[in-house]
């Protein structure tokens, strides 16, 4: 799966912008040293020089060209050794006039022989967690920084399941989610009371499928809504930015929508958000919806044709246990 173009080409721009630093920089140092040194610039002309008359000669191709032109390397490397010397006698590094690079593997072109290099593999993921709106939270949480110590092995009698089974059994159905991204028809609705782990695992999918290439879209309910209202009334002074948003709302190869009810609740929050999980489940787009309502409260807050979509097409996975934010508090100060 590959990542969107325009993510490509901000990576791009950041190497082309890295190398002609990395010049600007040399210019400068190359500076510096002929102001301290000035026979290291008079070197550095003859070395320029004989590399001219090399050249030439490989042009001219006369009789002799063999022996003039390893003469002349010789005088350069010569040349070279005199430099370094004088470089070391004043204080410079042996590569002060040298191109210093933020990878030497691919020397900031961001290719390595045939393959892309890691670092060029690292930009592109980072600029995709920037564009998610998860970029914070991705640097942190994942899979392997779960904490399971916080979930009680104890049987809740009101489920008849304790919640570290439960979320074992969420965590389970998530990464077959990612497994099974292109091939399931299935979306997500995490439901619970707030501080369970909603939004940390919503972030534990979205930062493996963002280094798979697709592409991640998290935002609250309300600010979805707002953001279709801005664009529907055309609130802002620059429509071209805010059509580019709300199409990534029903574009993104995911879109997780945090904190549904949290909104207001008005006819036209309804016909929106019916609008959009409508749409992407015709182009077959996957979404995530989280929220602390339960079923019956979501079926008594929004219309039927929101209700229906969501039931039939979405996995309900319920989150059970204590807050969790509030014992993670609580530990970091019995702790002290």
């Amino acid at each position: 799966m590959a990542y969107e173009r325009s993510l490509y080409q901000m990576v791009e721009n950041e190497y082309e912008e890295l190398r002609r630093h990395n010049q600007e920089d040399l210019e400068a140092r190359r500076r510096a040293v002929y102001i301290a040194v000035p026979k290291i610039e008079v070197i550095d002309k003859e070395i320029q020089s004989a590399g001219l008359s090399i050249v030439s000669l490989a042009v001219a191709n006369p009789l002799d060209m063999q022996a003039k032109i390893t003469a002349l390397r010789d005088r350069q490397k010569m040349l070279q050794i005199r430099r370094k010397a004088l470089l070391l006698e004043n204080g410079f590094a042996e590569d002060e006039l040298s191109l210093r690079y933020m990878c030497e593997h691919c020397q900031d072109t961001g290719v390595r022989g045939d393959k892309s290099c890691e670092c060029y593999k690292r930009r592109l993921v980072m600029k995709a967690f920037e564009k998610s709106n998860l970029s914070q939270q991705l640097r942190s949480q994942s899979f392997k920084t779960f904490d399971w110590s916080l979930y009680s092995q104890e049987c809740d009698p009101r489920y008849g399941i304790s919640p570290f089974a439960a979320m074992q059994n969420i965590v389970e159905i998530s990464k077959n989610f990612i497994n099974d991204f292109e091939r399931t028809d299935k979306n997500l609705l995490f439901w619970g009371e707030s501080g369970l782990g909603k939004t940390f695992l919503s972030t534990c999918i979205a930062k493996e499928l963002i280094k798979k290439g697709y592409s991640v879209i998290y935002e609250t309910t309300y600010q979805i809504v707002s953001l279709l209202e801005d664009y529907k009334f055309k609130r802002s002074p620059d429509l071209s930015e805010l059509k580019m948003q709300t199409e990534r709302l029903y574009e993104s190869d995911l879109l997780i929508l945090d904190d549904l009810g949290a909104e207001f609740s008005t006819a036209y929050t309804n016909a929106a958000l019916f609008d959009i999980l409508n749409s992407r489940l015709i182009t077959n787009k996957k979404t995530i919806i989280n929220t602390n309502l339960s079923m019956q409260e979501l079926s008594d807050r929004y219309s039927e044709r929101v209700i229906s979509r969501i039931m039939g097409s979405y996995q309900a996975l319920q989150f059970i246990g204590e807050d969790l934010r509030i014992k993670t508090s609580v530990n970091h100060f019995q702790q002290k």
